[in-house]
């Protein structure tokens, strides 16, 4: 994978059993999009949400910015809306 094909560094902090969490990282599997997944329960995880001040899971961080789930889900439905994940997380495969 070429850093023109994916030119962000994504991180993901999912809580378990979080319904929010399963749906961005499914989107960006489906996608072939690259991410770095660290569980919100470890302490690396733990210590990541409190430095990005994150308050909703999952922790997301885009070249380290961090970005509430809200900003790309539709939360009546719980599902990732495609054109506002496209300009949080960049172009991916067959795009």
């Amino acid at each position: 994978m070429s850093t023109e094909q994916f030119p962000h560094r994504i991180v993901i902090l999912p809580a378990r059993r979080c319904r929010r969490s399963r749906k961005i990282m499914q989107y960006l599997d489906e996608r072939g999009i690259p991410y770095t997944r660290i569980p919100l329960e470890t302490d690396e995880g733990v210590a990541i949400a409190q430095r990005y001040n994150m308050r909703a899971s999952p922790g997301i961080l885009v070249d380290g910015v961090s970005h509430n789930p809200f900003e790309i889900l539709d939360p009546d439905r719980c599902r990732v809306d495609e054109e506002k994940a496209r300009a949080l997380f960049g172009p991916h495969r067959g795009q």
